[in-house]
């Protein structure tokens, strides 16, 4: 009894501290997704990926550097002098290979369409931490709300406890002893629920430390920071403009319906396997340059001395041209095309495949949500009312000395549970929505059918 109370006031004092500070910010879930976004180390990566092939896409359209030989050929092994015959002679000589065919054109094609495939990716992950973030955000909204609930009915926990001690001390009622007991028991159940509510706060902003960066107040920016207590979580809940997509979807889109999958092939996922495939028929392509031979021209200059005699004696220039012959190909050239097209085949039935899970994934969401919304409306239409009305006459009761204790006791917890099932399922309706927002990725917010998003509790 006595440890409950010091835990409420420690607890009442805590909060009353941080508004007195008013120096710790308030995090909206708008401003995690954008700080986690925008301070997202992936992202810097991938742009120094992107980066890294764009400089290989030069370098692979440019010839191969000439090779250039020098010798000295056919001097007389007895005395080794360079105008004793006339064979012997300096050569210089330089050679040239041609690419075969159209394969540089080709490779750097190729290196385009994996440059190109970086922003895509970019987007992907945007929307993934979207997501993550958003999940991360609401629960500790719900925990941050859910102690709330809890606090506001501690007191009257507590006031059951001391009506059931001095009725029982003064054998007034029909209060006995198990009914003291009871409320002791529901107390100290309460504070444990508190505990278990806070951690989970700590636990799920932890989390979020992964992701967001620290305000700085003397700069006042934002910078990656180490504590959880840098922030507080918002008590406001996102606005609408967040979720137009995602309500419009669940009016308009139905399960692989043409419009869903127009839809659909949009998402940043889809695009990226389009640019690999699109790459892997280049590479089709590449392979197929080797049917044609691969040609080269070489030149040499050779200089020769004067004859001891004084007969002069001329200089040597030979050019020449080489290729190589694709004759034996079933092993090889064959072989790397036939390779090419089923791992360009693969890719085409990966991007179904990934079709298909977004949406499966899509209209999962969607039915679910359908649900959260029946559950949402029965509760604060049946369930809360009712649960509030049984609590309130179920202690007047009692305290009439015409009612049960326990059963006074369970009625209140009846309506504190209501009220925590539909902050739960208010934030679950939050979290499928950005789930959905995550299987829209890349098309823009339409707003046509669209509806807002209630935050009442």
């Amino acid at each position: 009894m006595k440890m409950f109370k010091l835990f409420y006031v420690l607890l009442m004092f805590s909060s009353s501290s941080q508004l007195l500070a008013g120096s710790t910010p308030e995090l909206t879930l708008s401003m995690a997704i954008t700080q986690a976004q925008n301070n997202d180390l992936w992202r810097v990566q991938n742009k120094h990926t992107q980066a890294a092939i764009s400089a290989q896409q030069i370098a692979a359209g440019t010839w191969q550097d000439p090779k250039v030989a020098m010798s000295i050929n056919n001097l007389p092994s007895n005395d080794l002098a360079f105008n004793q015959d006339n064979m012997s002679q300096l050569k210089v000589s330089m050679s040239q290979a041609i690419p075969r065919g159209d394969s540089l054109q080709i490779k750097q094609h190729i290196l385009t369409l994996e440059a190109q495939q970086q922003p895509i990716l970019r987007a992907e992950r945007e929307a993934k931490v979207a997501m993550a973030v958003s999940e991360l955000w609401l629960d500790a909204y719900a925990a941050k709300m859910t102690i709330e609930l809890i606090s506001k009915d501690a007191h009257l926990f507590e006031q059951l406890v001391e009506i059931s001690e001095a009725n029982y001390a003064s054998a007034l009622g029909k209060t006995r002893q198990h009914d003291v007991i009871r409320a002791q028991l529901e107390l100290a159940q309460l504070q444990d629920r508190l505990a278990v509510e806070q951690q989970r706060l700590v636990t799920q902003k932890a989390k979020l430390l992964n992701w967001l960066p620290e305000f700085d107040a003397s700069l006042n920016t934002w910078q990656l920071h180490t504590r959880s207590d840098a922030f507080e979580i918002s008590k406001a809940l996102p606005t609408d403009a967040l979720f137009l997509s995602a309500m419009a979807s669940i009016k308009t889109l139905t399960r692989f319906s043409d419009n869903t999958i127009t839809r659909l092939m949009h998402h940043p996922t889809y695009l990226a396997q389009s640019k690999q495939i699109e790459s892997a028929k280049q590479t089709v392509s590449l392979f197929q340059q080797k049917y044609q031979p691969q040609w080269g021209v070489n030149a040499s200059y050779g200089y020769r001395g004067d004859h001891p005699s004084g007969l002069k004696r001329h200089d040597l220039l030979s050019v020449g041209v080489s290729f190589d012959l694709p004759l034996f190909t079933e092993n090889k050239q064959d072989k790397e095309v036939l390779s090419a097209q089923y791992r360009t085949e693969a890719l085409k039935t990966a991007q179904l495949l990934t079709l298909k899970e977004l949406g499966a994934g899509l209209a999962t969401e969607q039915q679910a949500f359908r649900q959260l919304q029946k559950r949402l409306k029965l509760y604060k239409t049946t369930i809360l009312e009712q649960s509030h009305q049984q609590s309130e006459a179920a202690l007047s009761a009692y305290n009439n000395d015409d009612g049960d204790f326990n059963t006074a006791v369970q009625a209140k917890i009846t309506e504190l549970n209501a009220r925590i099932a539909i902050l739960n399922i208010h934030v679950e309706k939050l979290k499928t929505l950005t789930r959905i927002n995550y299987y829209l990725a890349g098309n823009s917010a339409s707003t046509d059918d669209a509806t807002g998003v209630s935050n009442e509790q």
